[in-house]
């Protein structure tokens, strides 16, 4: 039996298995095609703490160095993170882990708050260096804190939004958290929630990039035995419903109303039995996407997609979807533009690919951005939800 890494206490239990997989956020080239590799994606809970996790572990150097994803071509994302820095306003110093091109940073910035990024991808964190958002190149560690902490001080605020899925060992980056972290400072990550990925069937949420699948019982796990209490738990949107949850150091910390509410919910609703009845839902889901899709093809009709976030990868690779029926698929960013969505190899092209080739259907895969997607395609198009499969209106 594989024991939970979060708890240490329990055997995981399997519970949904989605075959060999590609790394998610890497697109190839058509050069590239047949050096792709695969590994298998499988899902396990630790019925002690809740936790969701991978047991197989990829290489974050092979994940995070060469990365394709760019945060602020997202309309959506970009309006989350200025929220999150008026917030913020009133900070001293934020250290943002995992700054990508620098979505936080620039508005910090323009609030007049001291920020400095932490972001391992070579490509991304020039991009952010070059919009003159100070950004140290590195993995967040004992070396690039103390770095950090030796140039500028210690932060009041650390953030971390969508990296704490990330770690291969939270434990060790929580205590570099508490050692470069001011005495009385907070610490802030945003975490994809298990729970909406439960209550909306998201399968298509796991990838190997992402090891930890979190619900707020098992992030009480984890910081309870840092000596660090959870004192704020909020719902926020981006990734289709992730949590916003402010720490600190026990002593300092008094929970808010909604973190004893959600544990109590999760008693209920985090169960063995819910996570089967999941299982039989994603396999219903997915077999219906791909009937959808082949009707369409049957009809006539041509269909293409919007968007190529890391979970067209699950979603595809798993259904066996590929350009036969997806022909291309549309993404804002240029760093994807004129690849292929890994394994199943649907090109990826620019907007502008619309107006040549004139599909009848748009998959919106990045569809919790659906109203910024129809604004930039003038409504023209059916859009169809890939998961649960519905046509949007």
């Amino acid at each position: 039996m594989i024991r939970c890494q979060l708890c240490r206490g329990a055997d995981l239990v399997e519970f949904l298995d989605l075959g060999k997989q590609p790394l998610a956020n890497k697109y190839p080239t058509e050069a590239q095609f047949q050096a792709e590799r695969f590994f298998p994606l499988a899902m396990f809970f630790c019925p002690n703490c809740k936790n969701v996790q991978l047991t197989t572990i990829v290489s974050r150097e092979l994940m995070f160095e060469d990365y394709y994803y760019l945060s602020s071509v997202n309309a959506g994302l970009v309006r989350h993170f200025e929220g999150l820095a008026e917030k913020l306003a009133g900070a001293r110093f934020v250290v943002d882990v995992g700054s990508n091109d620098g979505i936080l940073l620039k508005p910090l910035k323009a609030r007049g708050v001291k920020c400095v990024g932490i972001e391992p991808s070579l490509n991304v964190s020039k991009i952010a260096n070059d919009r003159g958002l100070t950004t140290v190149c590195a993995f967040f560690d004992a070396a690039s804190a103390a770095e950090v902490e030796k140039q500028h001080g210690k932060p009041d605020v650390i953030v971390a939004s969508s990296v704490f899925t990330h770690l291969e060992n939270p434990h060790d980056f929580i205590d570099t958290v508490r050692a470069l972290l001011d005495a009385k400072g907070k610490f802030i990550i945003e975490v994809e929630y298990i729970g909406n990925i439960l209550r909306h069937t998201q399968f298509e949420r796991f990838y190997l990039d992402r090891i930890f699948y979190y619900s707020l019982t098992s992030l009480k796990h984890l910081f309870d035995a840092h000596d660090m209490a959870i004192v704020d738990a909020e719902h926020v949107e981006p990734h289709g419903g992730s949590l916003q949850v402010t720490i600190q150091r026990k002593g300092d910390a008094v929970p808010s109303v909604r973190v004893a509410s959600l544990l109590a919910e999760e008693e209920q609703s985090l169960t063995i039995a819910r996570l089967r009845e999941f299982k039989e839902s994603v396999d219903v889901q997915v077999a219906a996407f791909r009937d959808l899709l082949t009707s369409y093809k049957k009809s006539n009709l041509k269909v293409a997609g919007y968007g190529a976030p890391a979970r067209v990868s699950t979603i595809c690779n798993f259904g066996d979807i590929g350009p036969s029926l997806v022909a291309f698929t549309v993404d804002d960013s240029p760093l994807k533009q004129n690849r292929f969505t890994p394994g199943t190899h649907i090109p990826i092209v620019p907007k502008m690919h619309l107006d040549s080739h004139k599909p009848d259907v748009l998959v919106v895969f990045a569809y919790e951005y659906f109203a910024d997607i129809r604004k930039k395609t003038n409504g023209r198009y059916r859009y169809l939800q890939p998961i649960p499969p519905r046509e949007l209106t």
